[in-house]
């Protein structure tokens, strides 16, 4: 997204994902009862995937640095 490009912001409650000929498609529902479904190619998710793993290790070294 380009930094003038603005977001709607939800709180996740739940989502679920399911494969779907060559796409994979997750259904998200948000604390306020927002219905939404994020069709992704396996490459996007990968992606995706790799920027939570930093996020989380960043977290968790964090963590560890305060004990």
């Amino acid at each position: 997204m380009a930094a003038k490009d603005t977001a709607t912001t939800y709180t996740l409650k739940q989502a679920i994902a399911a494969k779907v000929d060559d796409h994979v498609e997750i259904a998200v529902e948000a604390e306020d009862g927002t219905r939404f479904k994020i069709v992704a190619t396996a490459e996007q998710l990968d992606v995706l995937t790799g920027d939570l793993e930093s996020i989380l290790d960043a977290d968790d070294a964090a963590a560890e640095a305060a004990e």
